[in-house]
């Protein structure tokens, strides 16, 4: 017991001592990356455990864009701030521009090569002058008001819901507002919490937007209920100029996932997306989406 116990107490010590990251390199760090950093580009920290370390010190660096982001495809670049020599998979056949030092963290500029640019983000446009929704029982459409107050708990027991956005519109039934979700993963998404209906659909009109060559989109719902799979799906559909897209169909227990419905027909025009979800029981729901076009490099 004893040597338990001063093995424990030098483990103790290590991990304290030689193995912290000084805040004097966290620093340095953000410096470098706040050098060179252009609107679009991406910032991550790896291993992901230290996400909130990196946070702390980028502060307004990190937005929630950035840390909350759907994917990666979307940024042009990406600024990996790493420790003990941890990458992201995610960014495995990345090119790396630069690499530099900054004490203990290592600093890498890479640049993406299946880069997606985002035209337009259905989550910027929740606001009451570029979106309508309503709640459709039968064909008929009952509209939802939009509301502004504080966030609201999602639940207090076990499984804790979304946290109900400030923001939001309110239908008879639900709601619809930007949230955080977090993920089978265990990685926050920032995304559109609509809450789907059983006796009705919710249906959520976003105007004016820009097409491009595909609808990039991903969804999930809250982890404690997705952790445990069943054959439920929520069924998202799309459409514009009264023309189906396409639908998307999330099963309980996959996660957070991506899907893409090719526009190229209506490419580079102007009008409404409409998006309907099918009446679900699971209340967790939450999902984003973009106009996107392939960029060549």
């Amino acid at each position: 017991m004893p040597l338990v116990g001063l093995a424990e107490l030098v483990l103790h010590m290590k991990q304290t001592s030689s193995d912290v990251v000084p805040e004097s390199d966290w620093t340095v760090a953000r410096e470098i990356v706040k050098a060179e950093l252009q609107p679009d580009d991406l910032i991550l920290f790896e291993p992901f455990w230290t996400d909130p370390l990196g946070r702390r010190t980028f502060g307004e660096l990190a937005t929630m864009k950035r840390s909350g982001r759907s994917d990666e495809r979307r940024f042009p670049r990406a600024f990996e701030v790493s420790i003990r020599g941890a990458h992201n998979t995610d960014l495995a056949g990345w090119k790396k521009l630069k690499e530099t030092k900054a004490g203990t963290i290592t600093v890498t500029l890479l640049e993406n090569p299946s880069f997606t640019k985002v035209i337009d983000d259905t989550l910027d446009l929740v606001n009451p002058e570029r979106l309508s929704v309503s709640r459709v029982d039968d064909g008929v459409e009952q509209p939802c008001t939009f509301q502004r107050g504080s966030s609201q708990g999602g639940s207090t027991v076990v499984p804790q819901g979304l946290l109900v956005p400030a923001d939001k519109f309110v239908c008879q039934g639900g709601h619809v507002g930007v949230a955080v979700l977090h993920g089978l993963d265990h990685h926050p998404h920032v995304c559109m919490y609509a809450t789907p209906m059983q006796g009705a659909s919710l249906r959520m009109k976003f105007s004016n937007v820009t097409f491009g060559s595909s609808l990039h989109g991903h969804s999930g719902i809250q982890w404690l209920v997705e952790r445990t799979p069943t054959p439920d799906k929520v069924a998202v559909t799309f459409s514009a100029f009264d023309r189906l897209i396409g639908t998307h169909h999330h099963k309980v227990g996959v996660g957070w996932v991506g899907f893409e419905l090719p526009t190229a027909e209506i490419d580079g025009k102007k009008g409404d997306l409409v998006a309907e979800i099918a009446p679900s029981s699971q209340r967790q729901f939450c999902f984003e989406a973009t106009t996107r076009r392939e960029v060549s490099r």
